[in-house]
């Protein structure tokens, strides 16, 4: 029984060494993967900033033009 055993622990360890170890095209496709990722993230973070400051600006336009329209009605109203 020992002499089975042998040979199909052994196959068993160097099949779980050979899967456990990244080949270096593996390791290159992660790292590219990764970099990748954070590529993405960063356009994310851009893009995201550049849509907070195009809203602030055009609430602030929103909000001056309110204000001119506010004043217009307010000169109407002293007319009469």
């Amino acid at each position: 029984m020992d002499t089975m055993k042998t040979p199909i622990l052994m196959a068993l360890t160097v099949a779980a060494l050979i899967s456990g170890c990244d080949s270096k095209q593996e390791q290159a496709r992660e790292t590219a993967l990764e970099s990748r990722a954070d590529s993405l993230e960063d356009q994310a973070k851009a893009t995201k900033e550049i849509g907070k400051a195009e809203s602030d600006a055009a609430k602030r336009a929103a909000d001056a033009q309110a204000e001119a329209l506010k004043q217009a009605a307010e000169r109407t109203r002293e007319q009469k």
